[in-house]
């Protein structure tokens, strides 16, 4: 068992709901607290730190790495305060192992002196999850629907009203209800989703619950559909997009809230020309195009070369999850995102494939 599944039931009910994202996150996740001891653990560290020895927690990282590791001085500049601690090709080695290199980030959870440290591994690295970790994730998931079941029951008492925009609303959020209860029910704690399953559906159907959503969290903000009728259907995991998405566009609703021309346009195109060349089939395909695009002031210069890195975020409150989350889905969907800004317009373009029967 991981030293994650280990910990009471107890604690782990009270941990941080941040905590619950790094439990669930793909990569190896390791809490470190203010003496440099480790304090959490989730199922993907404890399997890639098996063989290290006796259990990790309440370990200091120099017993297990060794005084000198790189690892060691990350940890210690996020301890400090300094933010936007990241480094590439990084030496995972200690005393008797070395698993390779990866990408380190670490970023603080809550305000007590806590970090996580982020290992990213080239995907080749990656090993099936422990058993065990199905346990942490069945209980995330547990946790979850519970009050998801009371929210569902009180959006269907509100369904039941004369009024024709309520009950649209009730319905938009018993929809998402839904889509959120399938989604914990795919939760692996090695891949935050399970591999997407495919079926052809219409972007534009995943695109307007996006819009529904983001424009009733944000009623202040003006969101423009330019949608072109004649694309064809796009192959993939109708709910994972739609998380995909809407990850991107709160993000660019939070941009230009409180804009008195706040405004989100959400644009799909076929791009002409442009093929990419799969990983996994080799094939060159066509794209389909989507864009959300805000009249805001711009990325921050802080996180513009990390975008897509666990904890790159400039927001008071924000855990910097959003967009990796969103990257993984695409990219298991062999597609890519673009990113374009500048003060008065950021542009997230999301390109997705078009199986070569379906192009226009």
């Amino acid at each position: 068992m991981t030293d994650a599944v280990l910990r009471p039931l107890a604690a782990r009910q009270a941990a941080p709901d941040a905590e619950r994202w790094l439990e669930a996150l793909p990569a190896p996740v390791l809490g470190i607290d203010g003496g440099e001891r480790i304090r959490f653990v989730n199922a993907a560290a404890a399997e890639l730190l098996a063989g290290v020895g006796r259990g990790l927690l309440g370990r200091r990282l120099d017993e297990i790495f060794g005084p000198d590791a790189p690892i060691i001085d990350l940890a210690r500049r996020a301890l400090s305060g300094a933010s936007g601690v990241a480094e590439t090709d990084v030496a995972l080695v200690g005393p008797g192992f070395a698993l390779g290199r990866a990408t380190v980030a670490a970023g603080p959870v809550g305000d007590n002196g806590y970090i996580a440290l982020v290992l990213t591994r080239p995907p080749r690295a990656r090993t099936a999850p422990p058993v065990a970790g199905h346990s942490a994730a069945r209980t995330l998931a547990h946790e979850v629907r519970n009050p998801l079941a009371g929210i569902r029951a009180a959006a269907q008492l509100i369904a039941r009203t004369d009024d024709p925009d309520s009950a649209a609303l009730a319905k938009l959020i018993c929809d998402e209800v839904d889509r959120i209860r399938r989604l914990t029910d795919k939760i692996d704690p090695m891949a935050a989703f399970e591999p997407p399953r495919f079926e052809l559906f219409n972007i534009h159907e995943a695109l307007e619950r996006v819009r529904k959503l983001v424009g009733s969290s944000a009623p202040d903000v003006m969101i423009r559909e330019h949608y072109d009728p004649s694309l064809p259907q796009v192959r993939g995991d109708f709910d994972q997009l739609i998380q995909a998405f809407l990850n991107i566009a709160k993000n660019a609703a939070e941009a230009v809230a409180g804009q008195a021309d706040g405004e989100i346009a959400i644009v799909t195109s076929y791009r002409p020309g442009v093929k990419f060349r799969s990983a996994a089939s080799g094939a060159a395909r066509a794209q389909l195009e989507v864009q959300i695009v805000d009249n805001g002031p711009g990325l921050h210069p802080d996180v513009v070369d990390r975008l897509f890195e666990a904890f790159a975020t400039t927001k008071a409150n924000g855990m910097g999850l959003g967009l990796t989350v969103a990257a993984d889905i695409v990219a298991r969907h062999d597609g890519r995102i673009e990113v374009d800004s500048n003060p008065g317009r950021t542009a997230f373009k999301i390109l997705l494939p078009i199986d070569p029967e379906d192009s226009p």
